[in-house]
């Protein structure tokens, strides 16, 4: 019974998950953030992806001035 209990528990989780997973992509992008570019200069990960590329392209940006 507490086999079943714990099936039918995760099943249910699985399924909501799901739901709000379409759910979230049928919903709208809010009006003024469909092109939102990150703010680098509040994050403290060094060794963050987008922040190494953006530094990279305002360095180069700098170095052709």
């Amino acid at each position: 019974m507490n086999a079943l209990l714990g099936a039918a528990i995760a099943f249910a989780l699985v399924g909501l998950n799901a739901w709000l997973y379409t759910a979230n992509k049928k919903t709208p992008v809010p009006e003024g953030c469909e092109e939102l570019k990150p703010d680098c200069s509040a994050c403290g990960i060094r060794d963050c992806a987008l922040r190494s590329a953006l530094t990279e392209r305002k360095e180069e940006n700098n170095g052709d001035n």
